[in-house]
């Protein structure tokens, strides 16, 4: 078999998410691993309708084949609707995907070769790493400070990788509620890390799958819209924001970046399903964006209080315990004392019919050992009240088990 494979198939490793996540689907186990958004948010009356009315009325188009860019209707849509957001932006300026993870691999496809440097925060999302590590790239992990990637770090990797005489070439970003960690880039760092991209003349892949779920403090505007030189990609996708099983989203950039993203979709899949696109673009239209998010914003701060205040009623007071208090998105994360290894402390959780994901997998250098990401999208806050009551006795028993071992001499 290994004789057929290609080199970047035969050292393709599967998500641990998505491992991870057939395990959590025994009876009775409360899941904090997987970022699904929560099903009561989804339109799903909405789609119906809209869906139905296409089928009937339009079934000649919508089932047909489509632009490569993506449908006009959506796209003139999604320029709508995020102009005021700080977007100004024509339909030439967007390519529609089949959500955040196909730009993942788009831009990958076009942008690196085999040894080529990208940065990326520390942790990361594990789905881009996984398509980093697939086009071969150099991955360089900066530290996340409170308010985003540790800029100093940055230009430090940067001058050690030129010494090294290292092809750069992206720094991979998501500076809004970031997965796994939930911490918001500040402005002034969105504005420096403009301004290293422009010195070093190096792209930034900017992931954007939250931001429009804010439900606490001040919006920040993206590092797309502060940028005039076209060096920022930026990715946009409707899985949290409307429905993950659309598989749509948005990738922004100008040419002649747009035209070389255009040719690698068409040798990927030639066209995002039309019928899809067409259902959000009505939605967008007929029901607007805003009442929407609104809705999903109540739904999402309710389940981060619910978790929140879990975590301070349930967690041993341990100095070597703290967890991330995000202003919107999906997610928060755990770090405990470094005696603990959340890899190996996982299969007990499981017997207590809870999980997590585990901090190492976010990491290109597999450390943060002891981390952990929490997602509160699922569930009603008195269900995640009970998992975090279950996750916490686990941590209990785990540092007792752990410090009632002999120091070795």
């Amino acid at each position: 078999m290994k004789n057929y494979l290609s080199k970047r198939a035969s050292g393709a490793k599967r998500s641990a998410i998505r491992e991870l996540l057939k395990l959590t689907e025994k009876p009775g186990i409360i899941s904090f691993a997987g970022g699904l958004p929560a099903p009561e948010t989804f339109p799903h009356n909405e789609f119906a309708e809209i869906a139905a009315d296409e089928l009937r009325s339009h079934y000649e188009n919508v089932l047909q084949y489509g632009l490569t860019e993506g449908s006009l209707t959506l796209r003139r849509a999604v320029a709508d609707w995020l102009r005021p957001h700080g977007l100004d932006l024509s339909v030439d300026q967007m390519l529609v995907t089949t959500a955040s993870q196909q730009a993942l691999d788009l831009v990958s496809k076009a942008f690196l070769n085999e040894g080529d440097v990208i940065f990326v925060e520390a942790p990361t999302y594990l789905a881009a790493l996984q398509t980093f590590n697939l086009f071969e790239a150099d991955k360089i992990g900066i530290p996340l400070e409170d308010d985003g990637m540790d800029l100093d770090i940055l230009e430090q990797e940067i001058t050690k990788a030129r010494r090294e005489g290292k092809t750069l070439k992206a720094i991979y970003v998501i500076p809004d509620f970031q997965n796994p960690s939930g911490i918001t880039m500040s402005l002034e760092k969105r504005k420096r890390l403009l301004e290293i991209a422009r010195r070093e003349e190096l792209l930034i892949f900017e992931d954007d799958p939250y931001g429009q779920l804010r439900f606490a403090g001040e919006s920040l505007p993206s590092i797309r819209s502060l940028d005039d030189e076209g060096r920022v990609l930026l990715m946009i996708t409707f899985s949290k924001v409307l429905a993950a099983g659309m598989r749509l989203g948005v990738l922004i950039a100008d040419d002649p970046f747009m035209d070389v993203l255009v040719r690698v979709k068409q040798a990927t899949d030639l066209c995002t399903s039309k019928l899809t696109q067409h259902i959000a673009a009505r939605y967008i239209n007929e029901y607007g964006m805003e009442e929407h998010l609104k809705t999903i914003r109540e739904v999402y701060h309710a389940k981060r209080d619910a978790m929140v205040s879990a975590l301070e009623k349930y967690m041993p007071r341990d100095e070597g315990i703290t967890w991330t208090n995000p202003e919107g998105g999906l997610f928060l994360w755990v770090r405990l004392p470094e005696v603990i290894d959340t890899e190996k402390m996982f299969p007990r959780a499981l017997e207590s019919k809870v999980a997590y994901v585990i901090g190492n997998a976010f990491y290109v250098d597999g450390s943060g050992r002891n981390e952990m990401r929490l997602s509160f999208s699922l569930g009603t806050p008195e269900r995640i009240e009970e998992g975090i009551r279950r996750l916490a006795k686990v941590v209990s028993e785990e540092l007792a088990a752990k410090r009632a071992q002999p120091v070795s001499a």
